[in-house]
């Protein structure tokens, strides 16, 4: 899996209100990451360390899992 590309991709969805993909993407994440993953960069703050980066995907992950899905 490419993270980085992953990531763009939860991120696209997100904005696009693709639920669907967004969830996809973000369980993917959470599973690679649980695994032990490297996370991708989630911006240009060239001072966030690999733990910054990892905590913040997390939290963006669980946001959209945690969202309802329209019927």
């Amino acid at each position: 899996m490419d993270p980085q590309q992953t990531w763009k991709e939860l991120l696209e969805a997100v904005e696009a209100s693709d639920t669907e993909t967004a969830r996809d993407r973000a369980l993917s994440l959470m599973e690679w990451l649980a695994r032990g993953g490297f996370p991708p960069v989630t911006g240009n703050n060239l001072s966030l360390t690999a733990d910054q980066h990892r905590q913040i995907v997390r939290d963006y992950c669980r946001n959209v899992l945690w969202q309802p899905v329209e019927p």
